[in-house]
């Protein structure tokens, strides 16, 4: 790329083919900042309505060697580090969809590897990496994916020949200043996307829920609070179906009644724990349930959360002593907080250290099941996280196969282990949530 990298002006390319259009994107920062300025010294009399010019002084990138990296292209900083410790955190740089210094030995993917016990002591005692040259590995229980990393979003797309012949072929819009060229590029440029996947090894990979940005519960997805308590979805129901049309039982029960009758043998059979009824529910099942425990005959009728007319989630916590389950109701159209932790006004109440006193919120936003870290504006210490694997019973459970991808967004962690993961997304563009500054709006106001 560098024999591309040269200062030219808007008026001496002459464009005659896909190719040499192609080559006008390739043009630096530092050849814009010349063009700006050129064309502010032919043309005086079009000053800027800014308070004071800026000197525009000519930046020269280094000559990049194998360990160094471009700065001013977009580039993945990945920090490794032990939970609690980021003292020790080892950096890896991902750009051109490789890690750079090290050789990548697989195609569209960077692979994490766990390095065997003996061998990595001295390395920030941090016993996974990125570097997938080395000889020492012991599993590989998760891949990062750059099948629509960087090479991918530099594809010359529709958008981009239209946003060029514009540029280069309209009057009015070529006289458009150079930084507002790249921010209409930025936008309609596609951003590389990297993806992460679990291998299926007995190492489960985790994604971190962040208090502000709740994710949505799907049954059997597998969850873990603070160091090692774990708890899955059994089932749940966002939008309760009728029963109405469905064919009626001799004593023509009301749904109201088939409702009650399954929390009591929900709590009867499984010892599950009921949140979400109001008082008035709670008197009805008090009354249920002290009718059930009379019956000599408990009956052979069937009966299903699935066919209640009232949205609900099952959740299963997996303790080393017993399984314990909880049933919470929702009620459709509103929204509802159930919390999980030490503190005494929890919903779910565990008595573990590594346990924060307001750990997890599971919420019913109307028409979904969510859950998110920490209550207010604090996160727990350990953190809420999801396991890509979906949970599957032990009985049942067979050789764990890969997991989907799952995309990875600025800021995300992984767990492995003790092993933390963060992933930053730097120079990906303007974000849309970025306003325009004062001298950007003063030039765009003298082109209608």
């Amino acid at each position: 790329m560098p024999e591309l990298m040269i200062p030219l002006v808007s008026h001496e390319l002459q464009i005659n083919n896909l190719h040499q259009m192609t080559r006008s994107i390739t043009l630096s920062e530092n050849s814009a900042m010349i063009e700006e300025k050129q064309y502010q010294q032919n043309h005086p009399s079009e000053k800027k309505f800014s308070q004071g010019s800026e000197n525009v002084q000519q930046i020269v990138t280094p000559k990049r060697n194998g360990l160094d990296y471009n700065r001013e292209s977009p580039f993945v900083k990945i920090s490794v580090y032990k939970q609690h410790q980021m003292a020790n955190q080892k950096i890896y740089i991902l750009q051109d969809d490789k890690i750079i210094g090290s050789n990548q030995i697989q195609k569209n993917e960077i692979q994490i590897i766990r390095r065997k016990k003996q061998q990595h002591l001295g390395d920030n005692n941090v016993d996974l990496g990125l570097s997938s040259q080395e000889s020492n590995v012991e599993q590989v229980p998760c891949k990062i994916s750059t099948e629509f990393g960087f090479r991918h979003s530099s594809r010359i797309t529709s958008q981009i020949l239209c946003f060029l012949s514009l540029k280069y072929f309209h009057n009015r819009f070529s006289e458009l200043p150079s930084n507002i060229f790249k921010l209409i590029h930025s936008f309609i440029k596609e951003k590389p996307k990297f993806f992460v996947q679990d291998c299926g090894t007995t190492l489960k990979t985790l994604i971190r829920i962040q208090k502000e940005s709740p994710r949505i519960m799907n049954e059997n997805n597998n969850y873990l609070i603070g160091a090692d308590f774990y708890f899955h979805v059994v089932q749940l129901n966002s939008i309760p179906q009728s029963i109405e049309n469905k064919k009626k039982d001799k004593d023509k029960e009301s749904p109201n009644e088939y409702f009650f009758q399954t929390l009591v043998r929900e709590n009867e059979k499984y010892r599950a724990r009921i949140h979400g009824l109001s008082k008035e529910e709670q008197e009805q099942f008090q009354v249920h349930l002290e009718e059930y425990r009379t019956l000599k005959k408990k009956g052979r009728k069937q009966y299903h959360l699935q066919n209640c007319n009232r949205p609900f989630l099952k959740i299963q916590f997996d303790t080393p002593i017993s399984k314990q389950i909880a049933v919470f109701i929702g009620k459709a159209g509103f929204e509802q907080t159930f919390k999980i932790g030490r503190s005494q006004d929890c919903d779910i109440i565990v008595n573990m250290n590594t346990v924060s006193r307001k750990q997890t919120q599971i919420k019913f936003n109307k028409t979904q099941w969510e859950i998110c870290d920490g209550e207010g504006i604090r996160q727990s210490a350990n953190g809420t996280w999801q396991s890509l694997q979906p949970y599957e019973q032990p009985i049942l459970a067979t050789k764990l196969k890969q997991s989907d991808p799952f995309l990875i967004e600025d800021k995300m962690e992984i767990k492995i282990c003790e092993n933390i993961f963060k992933f930053e997304m730097v120079g990906f563009g303007v974000s849309k949530k970025r306003k325009l500054t004062n001298t950007l709006y003063q030039e765009l106001t003298q082109y209608n």
